[in-house]
């Protein structure tokens, strides 16, 4: 073999020179991602505040959240969870901002979207500069950054990933990778170019956030402005945002053909939509078990905050088969009675939120073929008015069937905030589907 030796070998020291070169010109993501965060911060800082709640009487802080500026008239977004103690008790609280140069100065509540969890204050002058509001939405994927007033520590940047809108909520919410904390609340997501394309909202953990869409802060604004003055009265508003939500989502899932699955030997709802997941389980591998028990339950995720014990919106299905093992007739029948009588509403509130639930017991008619196998079927109807709320209820609705062969079905919901044509309808659709043939 001949070697050409006057053939030129790859210079080792030419190729790291140039891949220091490369390195220098084209700085890591990370650093990228870093820039990024520090110029949002530096060019926006100042249009985002601390909102505060003050108690009158002390003069100290409640609460505290975030908001940023959306109009050269001092016009200020942030969330309605916010800002809410002072919309239930603006005799005990008042609510303030504290800006990034220190400056503090009274805000008033002038609109609220309470099912977006959305609200609208604004200052006595100017503040600037104002955020802008993305037109358009960003791509899956892209950075974007969230900047709010974490734990009262000052303003903070939290970077993460944009992740579209969750399609398992009955509200649109955004999916934002990235961890959002207490105090954070009604502040701004921004993408690189500094526009706000969503305001945050809550958290899972675990870097699994959300964000309001910043076209509900769009619509919202653009009601504000139409009418060219704040709501004169806060509760009401909310009053007709609750009616306006129901009604529209009653419609739809009453529209719905309603799917079912086995349970047992009855059958039960399957997932209605994606926003009412289900789960479920069973002792059937456990040895010990003195009886059969399967259940499945579903509900709501994304309820709607009215206040810091008051939750609406919800939509719960529960279902349980029973079968008797070990347990005679006495014993499983007593066991059936206690867990029928244990059950309780899917949905918080305090007595001066809502009334006491006024309910309607029978006992269901059955079929022949019922009758023939001894079943006993009892239906329980319960109802309770809202307080500040005009036509809206929360309704418990309970049924059971148990025969003399050791089995037993359980079927009941929950709806909070209803109306009661639209629990009825609920109610007589619920019977139709989920039974014990």
């Amino acid at each position: 073999m001949i070697i050409n030796r006057n053939r030129r070998q790859p210079d080792v020291i030419s190729l790291a020179f140039l891949l220091i070169v490369l390195l220098l010109i084209l700085p890591p993501a990370g650093f990228a991602e870093s820039n990024s965060a520090r110029a949002l911060f530096a060019d926006n800082k100042a249009g985002i505040l601390q909102i505060r709640i003050i108690d009158i009487t002390s003069g100290s802080k409640s609460a505290i959240g975030s908001g940023f500026v959306i109009t050269d008239t001092g016009l200020i977004a942030t969330n309605y969870h916010v800002v809410e103690m002072a919309a239930s008790k603006p005799e005990q609280y008042r609510i303030e901002y504290l800006s990034a140069s220190g400056e503090t100065n009274s805000l008033t509540l002038v609109d609220v979207d309470v099912v977006n969890d959305l609200a609208l204050v604004k200052a006595n002058s100017q503040i600037a500069p104002v955020l802008p509001l993305a037109v358009i939405e960003p791509a899956i994927g892209v950075p974007v950054y969230a900047l709010g007033n974490p734990l009262d520590l000052g303003l903070t940047v939290v970077p993460g990933t944009y992740n579209g809108i969750n399609q398992t909520s009955y509200h649109p919410r955004v999916h934002f990778t990235g961890s959002l904390n207490s105090g954070m609340s009604g502040g701004p997501t921004l993408n690189e170019s500094g526009e706000v394309v969503g305001i945050n909202v809550s958290t899972a953990g675990n870097q699994v956030s959300f964000l309001v869409p910043v076209t509900a802060l769009q619509q919202l604004l653009s009601q504000h402005q139409l009418r060219g003055h704040g709501v004169e009265n806060i509760r009401q508003r909310i009053a007709q945002q609750l009616r306006a939500d129901q009604q529209e989502k009653f419609s739809q899932l009453l529209a719905l053909e309603w799917s079912t699955i086995a349970l047992g030997d009855a059958w039960v709802v399957e997932e209605l939509s994606p926003f009412v997941k289900c789960w479920g389980g069973s002792n059937s591998a456990s040895s010990k078990a003195q009886f059969l028990s399967a259940e499945r339950t579903c509900r709501s995720e994304d309820n709607i905050y009215l206040n810091g014990k008051f939750n609406t919106g919800v939509i719960e299905h529960q279902f349980f088969w029973l079968e008797a093992d070990k347990l005679n007739a006495l014993q499983f029948y007593a066991y059936y009675e206690r867990l029928f009588g244990d059950f309780v509403p899917g949905n918080k509130a305090r007595e001066k939120d809502v009334g006491d639930y006024q309910c309607d017991s029978q006992f269901v008619s059955v079929s022949s073929a019922q009758a023939v196998s001894g079943r006993k079927t009892k239906a329980v109807f319960c109802v309770r008015a809202y307080k500040d709320y005009s036509q809206l209820y929360d309704v418990l609705f309970l049924q059971g069937t148990v025969d003399d062969s050791h089995a037993a079905f359980i079927s009941h919901f929950t709806l909070a905030g209803v109306s009661q044509e639209n629990a009825k309808a609920y109610a007589r659709k619920f019977m139709g589907v989920s039974k014990w043939p």
